[in-house]
């Protein structure tokens, strides 16, 4: 299915003047990174409904190459933004291996997502970003910005393993099987360096914007995960000792998130990765967590996600480009 497109119109005219004037949303505070109390900001995101790891200080510390805020209040509702600079000019971009940040409150009652998008400085000419599941855009008029609905997938683990395992399509049941005849011995907790490479060796040539860099920031990122009991790893070891499937997950009290994963060729063929996601469904099932499988809309990618019962949800991409002609054609 192709992604689904619609033009929506913020209620902000300097996005398109580039002019910032008056705002009526000057409750909301601009803050640089070393302005931001770590402490409150970690809080709200392991209070919030809809708070995500990808929002913790750690993380974006470790992915974005620069990260400001905006804040209301006494850190009531907050939203990272993560930045970069080219030709002369700010631009907000979604770091690696960072699925989606947005904004996020103390309450369920979501806080009006347009009032954050109207509050970001305008030297940020170009956007774009993902925001998280649960932010919505209005139709306001004034000043326009791109919107495209991505597809993720999520599974609720609030039941027993051979409850949700009947909800696993003939695929699925099939390639687990397949895995199980050829007595794969998964192996957990080893280091994330160890699954990163592997990642980096399989498929680094299908991300060739994700660089070198990238993978040792997130290694760095990840070995403070690992420590703090918040990414769990799984590997898929044929019985000569080879490596078939490896996974990296991250985990907080409301979500396991699916970081990276993957199988060599013959891993592929034997199923190895099929049954590692059973295996990771085995073992936080019960735990009312849900599994984030983080995408896809590569249609291979979202029909395995599927293929375990998953359910279909979208989160709003937006782009916006204010660039000077001719510099916004080179984005």
């Amino acid at each position: 299915t192709p992604p689904v497109w619609r033009c929506r119109w913020l209620h902000c005219a300097r996005i398109c003047s580039g002019i910032s004037g008056m705002n009526s949303f000057s409750h909301i505070r601009f803050l640089q990174r070393h302005e931001i109390d770590d402490s409150k900001w970690n809080q709200l995101i392991e209070d919030s409904p809809n708070g995500l790891i990808y929002a913790k200080t750690f993380y974006l510390d470790h992915m974005a190459k620069h990260w400001d805020a905006l804040i209301l209040g006494d850190y009531e509702v907050i939203m990272p933004l993560t930045w970069n600079k080219k030709f002369g000019f700010y631009y907000l971009f979604q770091p690696p291996f960072t699925r989606m940040l947005g904004v996020f409150q103390k309450d369920s009652q979501p806080f009006p997502v347009m009032e954050f998008l109207s509050a970001v400085p305008a030297k940020f000419r170009y956007w774009d970003i993902d925001l998280n599941e649960t932010n919505t855009l209005s139709s306001q008029p004034i000043g326009m910005i791109k919107e495209i609905l991505r597809k993720n997938h999520f599974l609720n683990l609030n039941k027993k393993h051979t409850e949700l395992s009947l909800h696993y399509n003939r695929l699925a049941k099939r390639m687990q099987r397949n895995a199980l005849n050829n007595q794969f011995e998964i192996v957990r907790n080893v280091f994330p360096e160890e699954i990163i490479s592997l990642y980096e060796k399989y498929y680094g040539g299908n991300h060739p914007n994700i660089t070198w860099t990238n993978y040792q920031q997130l290694s760095l990122c990840m070995n403070i995960a690992f420590k703090n009991g918040q990414a769990i790893t799984y590997l898929a070891k044929w019985p000569n000792g080879e490596t078939a499937a490896f996974y990296l997950l991250l985990i907080d009290k409301n979500y396991v998130y699916s970081l990276m994963g993957g199988s060599t060729m013959s891993g592929k063929k034997a199923g190895a990765f099929y049954l590692l996601t059973d295996t990771v469904i085995k073992d936080h099932a019960e735990s009312n967590r849900i599994l984030r499988f983080e995408g896809s809309d590569i249609p291979g990618i979202a029909l395995f996600n599927a293929s375990f019962g998953s359910t279909l949800i979208r989160y709003p991409h937006i782009k916006m480009n204010n660039l000077p002609f001719p510099i916004k054609y080179l984005k």
